[in-house]
């Protein structure tokens, strides 16, 4: 079959980037001939795409793929092309937690879902990256959705584990309104009043400047020298903050699947997090969930964690395990039998 595959941005170090070529190497392997477009392409990966706006000119496919996860011109293309249409879908964040931040991000958010609706009408059928993902897509009407994680390649584990008294909270993620890191920040006020000294890592970059600045003002306010806004780092660093840390702490509302929480819990890593959207079907049983994230709440869970040996080390098998359910060759099988029941269905 030959598929012409589809991504708005096509970034070596983005979850969606790097999915999107696992993906495409695991089609090619399955014997598919395959092309890739989008809209933007980092330098470093020019010779694997080439510009949507010049699909017109390559000869015809037989099914369309698209890796839907925000708005895009190329979106509206494809919902002109006539061929067949299968989705692969990695959510979009409500416009809600930016309209107050970045209200022209809000806006392009709204105009994403509703290109989101038109392609689901569109679409013959879609692999979504987790059952909460799946769910938006069966609301607007598809019947034809399968189930298959996120393909990335995890970080190596970290050479030993070092923690210390006072403790390290960990997350990743870019900084963001839908992240809450600003409710990380309030935990860790909290924290240092009963253990001075603890600190926040931050890892990530900003996707809203103001929420950026925001957070950099309320950790100056209520928590002085104790967040580190550590930004984009190389893999070795990455490594290193899972291998220090001693817990990770993710207070987000909204994730489509959270790549993060797998190479925390694959690290050893003890991940604490709440109850919101995505992260609990990606943690199962591999972690401490949260119904309520007030900071006398998360406070209480972390200092369980930190002092309970017995719940430490039932935390680090438990994630550990559920981490192994995410191996690269675990998830390129089930994409495998995805892909496989997809393109019968579509044929």
């Amino acid at each position: 079959m030959r598929i012409h595959h589809f991504t708005a941005t096509l970034s070596p170090r983005d979850a969606v980037g790097a999915h999107t070529l696992a993906l495409d190497d695991l089609l090619r392997e399955m014997g598919h001939e395959t092309a890739m477009f989008a809209q933007s392409v980092h330098p470093d990966l020019r010779g694997r795409a080439a510009d949507f706006r010049n699909h017109d000119a390559a000869p015809s496919p037989d099914l369309l793929l698209y890796q839907a996860s925000t708005g895009s011109p190329v979106a509206d293309h494809l919902l002109s092309r006539p061929e067949p249409l299968v989705l692969n879908y990695h959510n979009l964040t409500p416009a809600e937690f930016f309209d107050p931040w970045e209200p022209h991000v809000g806006a392009e958010l709204d105009a994403g879902r509703r290109q989101l609706a038109r392609l689901a009408r569109r679409a013959r059928a879609a692999v979504a990256d987790s059952h909460y993902n799946a769910s938006e897509l069966e609301a607007l009407g598809m019947e034809r959705v399968w189930v298959a994680p996120v393909l990335f390649d995890p970080p190596p584990l970290p050479a030993e584990r070092v923690t210390a008294d006072p403790p390290t909270l960990l997350f990743v993620g870019r900084l963001a309104p839908n992240k809450t890191q600003h409710d990380l920040i309030a935990t860790t006020a909290l924290l240092r009043a009963r253990r001075p000294g603890a600190r926040l890592v931050l890892v990530g970059t900003p996707s809203s400047d103001r929420y950026a600045g925001a957070l950099r003002d309320l950790a100056a306010d209520v928590c002085p020298d104790g967040v580190d806004f550590a930004g984009s780092v190389d893999q070795a660093t990455l490594i290193d903050w899972y291998g220090r840390a001693d817990a990770f702490l993710c207070l987000s509302e909204h994730e489509g699947f959270c790549v993060p929480v797998i190479e925390a819990m694959a690290a050893g890593l003890p991940v604490i997090a709440f109850d919101a959207a995505a992260v609990p079907e990606t943690i199962g049983a591999g972690g401490l969930v949260l119904d309520d994230k007030r900071p006398a709440s998360v406070v209480a869970a972390i200092e369980r964690v930190l002092d309970d040996a017995e719940l430490r080390a039932r935390l680090v098998h438990a994630g550990k395990a559920r981490a192994g359910d995410f191996a690269p060759e675990a998830a390129r099988a089930r994409h495998r039998a995805a892909f496989t029941a997809v393109f019968e269905e579509v044929a």
